[in-house]
């Protein structure tokens, strides 16, 4: 009896050693070690107790699946692959964080009872579970769960994992530590905006109302993405006439920032009168209609005078006398219809026996003065 009284004490002690000399050894071979150990700034990883092996060897790798951006209170499928040939046991860690380093979103374990959620300094970390470590599966082994995004735009999250891939002998030696982290950014707000202007001048003449002028117009997209730019042209109308404006094209696709010129096109029709006629030019963006540019461009249409009818139209030859030789001319043009017949005395464009009237009522005539 007194021998197990004295042996019983040192027994303890013994045990008390063989706990704590071998609590390395098996330490987190079922369940993941205390949080903070994903590798983020200030954090350790796994490769804290795993020894032997420098972090992230080459021959394995630590890969997740993120959304590359993030909308408000959208749940994403969240993916972390670990593999390397030779491992049969696997473990994980994972945190996401703000540019601040604190909590981003919140995870949401999975059906199958493979993941575990733990908070730690307002952090919260997703990790495996005994049966997630997938014991006996060989070369690679994944986690899929679901994290839901905060409910405002945050800025830029990181997401920051640590595996472990084990040889699977509750020992602390031969196993891999990999690490891996990826950011996931809200999506960038669609800025939609356009730009008009006219290369060269903005106010042209013409001669000709038909053949008209032409301007050239630069359009721009103003905006962050691409864009399918309208344009359009009004039109004046004239006392008889109208003046058009008319584009060579009226629907442009531009990345952001990019430019394109067009030609307009000012012209009227045979009743434009002399005068000056705005035309305006408007550009109005495809992805926001209320964003729009205008400019407006101002042709002057001069028609000539048709010139005054002589004084006296029977003096046709204009040498100041009307005689024998005007006759003659209307004699020539007899019978004649149109414009610009010199023999048409009376001006109803036809030459006929009513100008020789004329010229007769008029014979020797001093016109000269």
């Amino acid at each position: 009896m007194s021998y197990l009284k004295n042996i019983l004490p040192v027994l303890g002690l013994f045990l008390l050693f063989f706990v704590a000399s071998s609590s390395s050894a098996f330490a987190f071979s079922f369940l993941p070690p205390p949080d903070e150990k994903t590798g983020a700034p200030n954090e350790g990883t796994c490769a804290d107790c795993h020894v032997g092996n420098a972090l992230n060897t080459s021959g394995g790798s630590l890969m997740l699946t993120i959304p590359e951006t993030y909308v408000p209170n959208e749940v994403y499928t969240i993916i972390v692959n670990l593999s390397r040939a030779g491992q049969s046991k696997w473990g994980f860690e994972m945190t996401a964080l703000d540019a601040n380093g604190d909590r981003a979103g919140a995870f949401e374990v999975d059906t199958a009872a493979n993941t575990q959620l733990t908070e730690t300094n307002s952090k919260q970390y997703i990790q495996h579970t005994t049966a997630g470590t997938a014991a006996g599966t060989d070369d690679a082994h994944s986690w899929e769960f679901e994290w839901t995004a905060p409910d405002a735009d945050i800025g830029p999250i990181t997401f920051y994992a640590a595996g472990n891939a084990a040889n699977n002998d509750s020992a602390t030696t031969g196993d891999y530590i990999y690490t891996e982290q990826s950011e996931s950014t809200p999506p960038i707000p669609v800025i939609a905006g356009v730009s008009l202007e006219i290369v060269g001048d903005m106010a042209l003449s013409t001669m000709d109302a038909v053949a008209g002028v032409s301007y050239t117009l630069k359009v721009t997209n103003t905006g962050n993405m691409m864009d399918t730019v309208a344009l359009e042209a009004s039109a004046e109308v004239g006392i008889e006439g109208s003046v058009l404006g008319s584009l060579n094209n009226r629907s442009i696709e531009l990345e952001a920032g990019a430019s394109e010129e067009v030609m307009l096109e000012v012209a009227g029709d045979l009743f434009t009168e002399s005068g000056d006629y705005a035309i305006r030019v408007t550009a109005t963006s495809g992805t926001d209609s209320t964003m729009t540019a205008e400019i407006t461009t101002t042709t002057t249409v001069e028609i000539p005078s048709p010139p005054e009818p002589p004084a006296t139209p029977w003096d046709v030859n204009g040498d100041g006398s009307v005689n024998v030789l005007d006759l003659v001319l209307v004699a020539n043009e007899f019978g004649q219809s149109g414009e610009s017949l010199k023999g048409d005395v009376n001006g109803d464009g036809s030459v006929n026996v009513l100008d020789l009237v004329v010229v007769v009522s008029h014979f020797g005539e001093d016109v000269s003065n």
